[in-house]
């Protein structure tokens, strides 16, 4: 449960997330501008009445107000300098970078796997779930369940990571993969922990 003295500050910040002024808020609730300034400076929060005139207002559940999450719990920004190196294959000499590390309980992941010239084979893997890649920079041979795909720059392959798969680069220049790994059983998981 969120304190109730954020609850103002929430409410300002639904306001100046959508570009409007105190006066905008005022007319969409129904109160003067000045009414509005009161809450937003408040330490308590206003009653649920007013509280509901906010929630229909901004278009969302009035348990918004009450919900302890904060930026980190719904955004994750990486810069591109920041990625973290999560893994390295000293085989086939790839890195491979997170794109969400920090944000909790990941429907999927995604990576950015990079090799810096022609490369020898990415160690053969499985694992539950869905993988997606995506083909930003150079071509690769792509193998799923024992059959080969050539991908160039703008292609992309889905499969079922069930099956083994592994991958080189056949570039002089290297390659960029945008690599996207979605788990079912985990993102069921998550979900009956937060019922």
């Amino acid at each position: 449960m969120v304190s109730e003295a954020l609850i103002p500050k929430k409410i300002r910040k639904m306001r100046l997330d959508r570009g409007w002024s105190q006066n905008d808020l005022a007319k969409a609730v129904n109160v003067t501008k000045g009414y509005i300034s009161r809450i937003e400076n408040s330490k308590t929060a206003p009653p649920v009445g007013i509280l509901i005139s906010f929630a229909q207002a901004f278009g969302v559940e009035i348990n918004i107000f009450f919900n302890s999450e904060d930026e980190n719990t719904y955004v994750c920004v990486t810069r591109k300098d920041e990625r973290p190196e999560i893994a390295w294959d000293k085989k086939a000499n790839a890195k491979f970078e997170h794109l969400a590390q920090n944000f909790p309980n990941k429907a999927f992941d995604v990576f950015v796997m990079s090799t810096p010239s022609l490369s020898n084979l990415t160690q053969p893997t499985q694992h539950k779930g869905q993988e997606m890649i995506f083909i930003l920079k150079g071509e690769i041979d792509f193998t799923v369940h024992e059959k080969e795909y050539h991908l160039f720059a703008g292609d992309s392959i889905f499969f079922n990571s069930t099956y083994t798969h592994f991958g080189r680069c056949t570039t002089d220049e290297g390659t960029e993969v945008l690599l996207i790994t979605f788990d079912d059983s985990k993102k069921r998981a998550n979900t009956e922990k937060n019922q």
